[in-house]
């Protein structure tokens, strides 16, 4: 059996800035987005808790929507 080739991928360097996050027009959208500029100041191993709360706010966001 042929094992898959493995890719590549690029890795990010310690001083690449993190993009701006496009403005949406929701506040509790732009906000969590907001809170993805704290990684760079966070140690990998703390990255996970920014993710889980950005991804909160992310649902509770769109469960707003339909009310």
């Amino acid at each position: 059996m042929n094992s898959p080739e493995i890719a590549e991928l690029p890795q990010a360097q310690a001083d690449t800035p993190f993009p701006e996050p496009e403005p949406t027009g929701d506040e509790a959208v732009d906000d969590a987005l907001d809170r993805l500029r704290e990684l760079g100041e966070r140690s990998t191993d703390q990255h996970p808790e920014v993710y889980d709360g950005v991804h909160q706010a992310l649902q509770a966001a769109l469960a707003d929507l339909g009310r």
